[in-house]
């Protein structure tokens, strides 16, 4: 899971991925860390997905760009824009759940 700092490095992703999923997040956010090893392990466990992680205090404007409430959450984008959302941490079965239902709509 790469970790994406600015503006045109999100978009040079959004571009190059058919299906992007954003871990958004924050450092200081405890549930946040917990949740890393999970979206680690359902990166590591796609090839039809891209995972990456945005730090909410790198990329404010990332909060009013996904309507981001609370962190973590999750965003699906597909062709550059967004399909979905999740938020709060999930159990990595919750999260293949949700990553399938919406990767089928």
């Amino acid at each position: 899971m790469q970790r994406i700092r600015s503006h045109e490095a999100l978009e040079a992703e959004k571009q190059r991925h058919e299906y992007l999923l954003l871990k958004i997040s924050a450092s200081w956010c405890n549930p946040c860390q917990i949740y890393t090893p999970i979206i680690e392990s359902v990166s590591a466990s796609r090839s039809d997905i891209s995972v990456a992680e945005v730090d909410v205090d790198d990329m404010p404007n990332v909060r009013e760009t996904f309507r981001v409430r609370s962190v973590p959450t999750l965003v699906m984008l597909k062709n550059g824009q967004e399909v979905d959302s999740l938020v709060g941490s999930q159990p990595v079965e919750n999260v293949h759940t949700w990553i399938n239902h919406t990767i089928e709509a």
